[in-house]
């Protein structure tokens, strides 16, 4: 849609293009596409509650509200740049994706997000079949990806709050890196390791019963198929394992350690991992088994049982299968519990050289990612800013900014975060040696802030010194930094919330921007707002003198709350295919809409300076002020002593305020990922 400036000048121009999606060689859709038309899918869908032979669901919906909204389904995003040939201009181009299907189509993609685990039955989680008349919710993993897709895009998403308040996330997921081509997993010795260490449940098994305990007189002990879980048991931490005691052909008793299911393995990596079908989880079960990971223990499948036999090859041309059905079990060997204990070993400790611990590190560590030959797994604790940070450095991940810069990006891991916080790292033998000036206060802030545990702490530890508006402002200030570079939104034809008549999805963006940015102001600048900040009288003037003259100036008297507004088109459904049509709208000025101050686009990024001078303010009193006191504190040093002790690495739900809030797990941030959070 066009954009006309406020003089009457048009000053935008369009671009359409038209194409199907993109297909593997299973006939699937490409994994990016699959998550992103499933997150548009949620964000367009009125999730609530629906019920069926007298029970209630929350938070789902049909298989008509799915396939009406697949129909023809919208998403805009809004990207702001400044004008090359006017730097005082704002350049705003908006793409609008329209994705057409018939409901057979739509019903088929349906099937595929089953498959992949992102939505579920819910009267029958065990089924999996989307059916014609069914009620559907999301997914822990589905939330993960849903909540990173809302992070990344700027979508306003309030109507999932409670979504993302009254359901589980997953917290850790592994991103597969996959080629551009065929959007195959990419596959090396290193991947398989580090797929297999999350897998294997590192240092630790998760064993869903009690180990066997050499001291005691070997008993015959079968593997159970059915064991009711204990408490705080947590499928994340790795595949269900269990010790099992058989009598050989001569009578005597032989333990085989860390068995499990073949089914269990597969539903682990469809949960945990970005894997989008059963193949797929095979397959990367197969190479374990081809790298010597897993081997196979037993196969006592009855009649009737549907057996699945994945078979791969190597490079070398090295073949191996892996089986998978009811009551086909598998074992972790030898080779693979010193690949699992070998998680957490430092790089720098074994290797000389930096290059030799780089090289290590990617193979070693979990988090580790690679661009080429190298590790190109994407370990993700649901946390958004993590990939955020991560998208800077990878080709294969999208997304924002980063707290941390690339200097500081060296001290990333557990332990080189604990050595952050000691006083005497310079003095000390260990293998690692910081800069000096990498122990400033501020650096050590941004540690702070980059780990979702320690922030939570300092959030507590500010309230309890009544300064906690400080951090809030900082978060709040760099979520809207994100959201003015990119904003985004999605609707569907049968979506029942409210809309603008006529506004494009553009004026929607700005009017949303407008709203977040009157909000902070609202909420810490103006006077008498309810979390005032104390900070410098000039800081402050600068901010509430220009806010009034920007509001004299487009002739509002007080700023509003926009809503969020775009039209639903349909655009004719194809029979046979999924096709999605892309209209690019390149505009230099945005229009506005009557309900709230009709402030230009420069006007927004003006305020948007104002409150980043405050929020260096903010950081440099915080690093000064609170992080000396903090770190001194008893729960914080508990906190440290606690990750030191810890057999592998721990990850937490949000790095960066999400978009959408989410229920407390040790971090009370409001809103916006992403940390997955998360998850993630």
């Amino acid at each position: 849609m066009a954009t006309r400036s406020r003089d009457g000048d048009a000053r935008s121009r369009q671009q359409q293009s038209s194409h199907m999606l993109k297909t593997g060689r299973r006939g699937n859709p490409f994994c990016k596409d699959t998550h992103d038309l499933f997150a548009t899918l949620m964000v367009s869908l009125d999730l609530s509650d629906r019920t069926r032979f007298f029970r209630t669901y929350t938070n789902a919906f049909t298989t008509d509200d799915a396939a009406a909204n697949l129909a023809s389904l919208r998403f805009s995003q809004s990207n702001r740049t400044s004008d090359p040939n006017d730097p005082q201009r704002i350049v705003t181009t908006t793409t609008t994706t329209t994705f057409s299907m018939s409901r057979e189509i739509a019903k088929g993609i349906c099937q595929h997000f089953m498959d992949a685990r992102l939505i579920e039955n819910a009267s029958d989680p065990s089924s999996s079949t989307f059916k014609d008349r069914g009620i559907y919710q999301i997914t822990p993993k589905g939330l993960h990806i849903l909540e990173r897709f809302i992070t990344k895009n700027g979508i306003s998403a309030d109507h999932l709050i409670p979504v993302f308040t009254s359901q589980p996330i997953c917290m850790k997921l592994l991103h597969l890196e996959r080629r551009q081509s065929d959007d195959d997993i990419h596959i090396s010795r290193s991947v398989i390791e580090v797929v297999f260490r999350r897998f294997a449940g590192g240092r630790t098994p998760n064993y869903v019963v009690e180990p066997y305990d050499s001291r005691s007189p070997p008993t015959a002990k079968p593997f159970s198929e059915t064991v009711r879980l204990p408490d705080g048991f947590d499928r994340a931490n790795g595949v269900d394992v269990q010790d099992v005691v058989e009598k050989n052909r001569l009578g005597q008793a032989v333990v085989v350690k860390h068995v499990f299911s073949a089914s269990a393995a597969v539903d682990w990596l469809l949960n945990y991992s970005t894997c989008c079908c059963r193949e797929e989880a095979g397959e990367l079960l197969a190479h374990m088994v081809r790298n010597g990971l897993i081997a196979f223990y037993a196969e006592r499948a009855r009649a009737g049982d549907r057996v699945t036999v994945v078979e791969v090859s190597g490079s070398n041309g090295q073949t191996a299968e892996f089986r998978y059905g009811p009551r086909v079990l598998y074992r972790i060997t030898e080779e693979g519990r010193l690949v699992a204990q070998n998680a957490l070993i430092e790089s720098a400790a074994t290797t000389g050289g930096k290059k030799a611990a780089e090289a290590k590190t990617r193979e070693t560590t979990p988090t580790a990612v690679g661009t080429s030959s190298g590790n190109s797994v994407e370990d993700d604790s649901a946390s958004s800013k993590d990939y955020d940070q991560a998208a800077s450095e990878r080709p294969f991940a999208a997304g924002g900014g980063s707290v941390l810069s690339s200097a500081e990006g060296s001290i990333s891991g557990s332990r080189g975060m604990r050595e952050l916080f000691k006083s005497n790292v310079a003095e000390s033998s260990g293998p690692t040696t910081w800069a000096k000036d990498q122990h400033s206060t501020a650096t050590r802030l941004r540690a702070i802030l980059d780990e979702p545990a320690w922030r939570a702490l300092f959030r507590d530890f500010l309230r309890a010194n009544y300064c906690d508006e400080n951090l809030a402002f900082w978060l709040d200030v760099n979520d809207f930094r994100r959201r003015f570079s990119t904003t985004s939104s999605a609707v569907g034809a049968s979506s029942k919330r409210k809309q603008a008549a006529n506004a494009s999805a553009m004026e929607a963006h700005q009017q949303n921007l407008v709203a977040a940015a009157l909000h902070i102001y609202n909420t810490y600048l103006a006077p008498l707002s309810p979390n005032e900040l104390n900070i410098d009288h000039n800081l402050r003037a600068d901010v509430v003198n220009y806010v009034n003259r920007s509001l004299a100036e487009v002739g509002a008297a007080s700023p509003a709350s926009a809503t969020p507004a775009s039209a639903a088109a349909n655009f004719g459904a194809s029979p046979n295919a999924v096709t999605s049509q892309t209209t690019s709208t390149t505009s230099s000025v945005e229009g506005s809409d009557p309900a709230i101050p009709p402030l230009r686009a420069t006007q927004v990024q003006t305020l948007l300076r104002q409150y980043e001078r405050i929020q260096e303010h903010i950081f440099r009193l915080l690093a000064t002020d609170q992080v000396p006191r903090f770190i001194r504190t008893e729960p914080f040093l508990a906190l440290i002593e606690g990750d030191s002790s810890e057999a592998k690495p721990t990850t937490t739900a949000t790095a960066t305020k999400s978009a959408v809030p989410k229920p407390p797990r040790g971090d009370t941030t409001g809103s916006d990922a992403s940390d997955p959070a998360m998850a993630s």
